[in-house]
C-alpha cells in the first residue's frame, strides 16, 4: 500500500465517521426542537441518531486504534524497557484481534439473520443493514491492528539488532 493511498485512504474514513457523527448531532437537535419547541415530534430522528451512534462507535474505533487513541493506561508500559513495553503492546494488540474476529464473526450472522427485517419508523430501512455497520467496522479496526502489530514487531527488530550489533 502506498504511502499516499495510505494517507488519502486514512483521511476518506476520517470524514465519514465524522460526518456520520455530524448527521448523529443533527438527528438530535430536530428530535429536541421538533418535540419541544414546535411540538410536532419526528419518529424516526431517535433511531437514526441511535443508527449513527453504532456507525461512529465502531468506524471511529478504527481511526481511534490508526491515530493509538483508544482507552488505555500508559503507567506501566511508560516505566518498562522499550524492548518490554513493545512485547506487552503487541500482546494487547493480538488480545483486541481476537475479541474483534469473535465479534466480526457473530456480526455476520446477525447481519444475515436480519437483513430483510424491518426498523420501526424507517421503511426503508433493515436492521442486516444497520448491524453491515459492524463488520465493516470490525474490519477496518483489524486492518488498523495489523498495521500497528507490523510496526510494532519492526521495533522490535531493529531493538534486537541494536543489542546484537
Amino acid at each position: 500500500m502506498t504511502v499516499r493511498f495510505k494517507h488519502r485512504f486514512d483521511n476518506i474514513l476520517e470524514y465519514i465517521t465524522t460526518l456520520g457523527f455530524i448527521l448523529m448531532l443533527l438527528c438530535v437537535v430536530m428530535q429536541v426542537i421538533f418535540r419541544y419547541a414546535v411540538h410536532v415530534p419526528i419518529p424516526w430522528t431517535e433511531e437514526a441518531a441511535r443508527y449513527f451512534l453504532i456507525f461512529v462507535t465502531f468506524w471511529g474505533g478504527a481511526v481511534a486504534i490508526r491515530t493509538r487513541e483508544h482507552i488505555s493506561i500508559p503507567v506501566l508500559l511508560d516505566r518498562l524497557p522499550k524492548g518490554a513495553s513493545l512485547f506487552i503492546q503487541l500482546i494487547f494488540i493480538v488480545a483486541m484481534g481476537v475479541f474483534l474476529v469473535v465479534v466480526f464473526r457473530g456480526s455476520i450472522v446477525m447481519t444475515a439473520l436480519t437483513w430483510n427485517s424491518p426498523v420501526g419508523s424507517i421503511s426503508w430501512l433493515t436492521l442486516g443493514r444497520v448491524y453491515l455497520i459492524l463488520p465493516t467496522g470490525i474490519s477496518l479496526m483489524l486492518i488498523y491492528l495489523v498495521a500497528w502489530a507490523l510496526e510494532i514487531l519492526k521495533e522490535l527488530r531493529d531493538i534486537t539488532k541494536a543489542k546484537a550489533g
